[in-house]
């Protein structure tokens, strides 16, 4: 049982990490007059990946089990959270 909560909480760390990172790198790159359209079509496009990889889940889970898949997610999260250095609104400097 301690590892499905383990699982369940490492996963919801990621996906709010990497929500966070997601808007703040949208708000950071948005155009002040367009915020809302841009805002729109960023989360728009952010979706089609995920439309298309969401598909093969399935047959991956039945290919590598579900442990092997979890790990193999994790490990594909690495990058994104690595960009978190780069990107992250506490990298930007303070204007004095």
């Amino acid at each position: 049982m301690w590892h499905l909560g383990f699982a369940i909480g490492f996963e919801a760390f990621g996906v709010g990490i990497g929500t966070a990172a997601f808007i703040a790198f949208i708000a950071r790159t948005t155009d002040p007059r367009y915020t809302a359209t841009q805002f729109a079509l960023f989360t728009s496009l952010a979706a089609v990946p995920r439309t298309f990889f969401n598909a093969s889940t399935g047959w991956l889970v039945e290919l590598m089990g579900w442990q092997h898949f979890f790990l193999l997610c994790a490990l594909l999260a690495v990058p994104g959270m690595l960009l978190l250095f780069k990107v992250a609104p506490w990298q930007s400097e303070k204007a004095e």
